[in-house]
């Protein structure tokens, strides 16, 4: 850590600008959905799936910002290849989130280096392009392991170092979970994928209430289609291609994604939808099912897979 990080840490710690001397007895309201803004410079953040797409956006904007990293993914060489990028300073962790092992070992050694955890993100993930019907019980349990477990088995850890350290800009600690927008509504063909990151949205929705008390902030963010190595994956292993255009398809990048993402870190709210008029259309889905469903009853024509099984695509994320 530099000496101006440290100063920063410390100036944190000490309250900064007047919400870290809130009352610490637990029960009163600690308004963290009102008026947030934590500093990024000298905040620790631990990333899961930090080695492309979205993650690998994140850490190199959060860097630039001053953070302390923890990057954790299977692909090791480029983690190595991203903090060499970022100037050799961070924390590189090879983590597989399906492994309950993996995933404290990340946290004991990210608390270990730094001595806090600020920011937990949990971002690793991967999706399957294939009917419900056609996906195996194995290929839905691998699915939610990975996706589900492997959140809840981050934040377990993470919950248990955040809620014993001092608050910093007026939180303990924050979760920010990576749900999709097709955690609102499930979309054909990915089925199997949108059950896991609606229950990744319900998780983050009952911590965000359970870990109020103890200061800990929960944001659940929301992208529609991205471009990373999620839809070039799912083509390439399931023999088919996505139409273009799609509802799935809509042309927002990994950075401005990531962007998004580090205004939800500063300002910790309930959710972050980085294309906004996704939440408006989705908000209508539900209030409309059934003109959501002619919707996607089209969409669904021009995207029939093959009748052999298609692949499975990491979210970028892997």
């Amino acid at each position: 850590m530099t000496q101006n990080q440290a100063a920063t840490a410390r100036s944190r710690l000490d309250g900064g600008n007047g919400q870290g001397s809130l009352d610490d007895s637990g029960e009163h309201d600690v308004g963290y959905t009102m008026r947030m803004r934590r500093r990024i410079n000298a905040m620790t953040v631990v990333i899961t799936g930090a080695s492309a797409g979205i993650g690998l956006e994140l850490a190199r904007l959060l860097s630039a910002k001053g953070a302390r990293l923890a990057l954790a993914a299977r692909r090791v060489d480029r983690l190595e290849s991203l903090n060499a990028e970022l100037g050799g300073g961070h924390l590189v962790v090879p983590c597989d989130v399906s492994s309950p092992d993996d995933c404290r070992r990340l946290i004991d050694e990210s608390a270990r280096r730094f001595e806090r955890i600020d920011t937990l993100v949990c971002n690793a993930g991967y999706g399957i392009y294939r009917s419900v019907c056609q996906t195996s019980p194995q290929e839905v349990l691998d699915l939610f392991r990975t996706n589900l477990f492997g959140t809840l088995d981050c934040v377990r850890p993470a919950v248990a170092v955040m809620s014993q350290q001092p608050p910093c800009d007026g939180l303990r600690g924050h979760i920010m979970i990576v749900s999709s927008a097709a955690g609102r509504r499930g979309l054909p063909f990915f089925g199997a994928y949108a059950a896991t990151k609606a229950a990744q949205l319900s998780l983050a929705e009952a911590l965000r209430v359970e870990l109020r008390s103890q200061r800990i902030g929960v944001t659940s963010v929301h992208p529609i289609g991205t471009q990373t190595e999620f839809f070039g994956v799912a083509e390439r292993l399931g023999g088919a291609k996505l139409p273009g255009k799609s509802p799935l398809e809509m042309g927002q990048t990994a950075r401005q994604v990531a962007a998004a993402m580090v205004g939800g870190i500063v300002r910790v709210p309930a959710e972050v939808w980085p294309y906004r008029p996704a939440r408006l259309a989705l908000s209508l889905a539900t209030l409309f099912p059934s003109l959501a469903d002619r919707l996607l009853w089209d969409f669904r024509k021009r995207m029939d897979p093959p009748e052999s099984p298609a692949g499975g695509a990491t979210s970028g994320g892997a």
